[in-house]
């Protein structure tokens, strides 16, 4: 959890001074870590995905070639949301993903992130497996669900649990470089519930550069 809480703390300062421009289809199942719990999300109703939040307007493209964060795929975020490239992102890696970009919600009024990572290193079997590696390496964690899903009109596979600090929402795109995970953490339940629609925007838009 320190080690977790460090990186994270430092890929945000370090976007802040060093930015630009500003397999095997697995079955569907909880995760087997002993520290799962049954116990329902005390956050609203719809947990744990919350499909029933609209997508926020759409305000900014990230990802275009070109743009302040160029990534193998595109999707948008609302318009007062600050877009930063990570620079040394092996630096700031978890589990299997090294960060490319950080989305700053702090600018709409809200303390947290979306995160584009790059998944390195051989492919495991199952998206599962890639996801539950990331997860143990990020910290604590409760409550973990899993299904296979759309972001935009593409296959993905997507993962939400309960950290120290909150719910957290990741999801993982084939790009055509490679697996691609775009991850929505807030500073507590409260705040992940506020920034859930700009989550959705980017899910919803996702798609890969034209």
């Amino acid at each position: 959890m320190i080690r977790r809480v460090a990186v994270l703390a430092a890929l945000t300062l370090t976007v802040a001074t060093g930015c630009a421009e500003d397999a095997t289809e697995p079955a569907v199942a909880p995760s087997p870590s002993p520290s799962a719990s049954p116990t329902a999300s005390p956050i609203a109703a719809g947990a744990p995905w919350y499909d029933e939040v609209a997508p926020a307007a759409a305000g900014t493209t990230v990802g275009p070639e070109g743009s302040t964060c160029p990534l193998p795929i595109t999707f948008s975020v609302p318009a007062e949301w600050k877009v930063k490239a990570v620079t040394s992102g092996k630096d700031f890696q978890i589990g299997p993903a090294v960060p490319l970009c950080e989305i700053d919600a702090k600018p709409a009024g809200h303390i947290g992130f979306l995160r584009v990572w790059r998944v390195e290193g051989a492919t495991p079997r199952t998206p599962q497996i890639t996801l539950d590696k990331f997860i143990d390496d990020y910290g604590s964690a409760t409550e973990r669900q899993y299904r296979r899903t759309k972001a935009g009109p593409l296959d993905s596979f997507e993962a939400t649990w309960t950290g120290d600090d909150g719910r957290k929402r990741a999801i993982l795109v084939s790009s055509l470089y490679g697996k691609i995970l775009v991850t929505l953490g807030g500073a507590d339940d409260e705040e992940f519930t506020a920034m859930l629609p700009a989550y959705q925007l980017a899910k919803s838009s996702t798609n890969l550069p034209k």
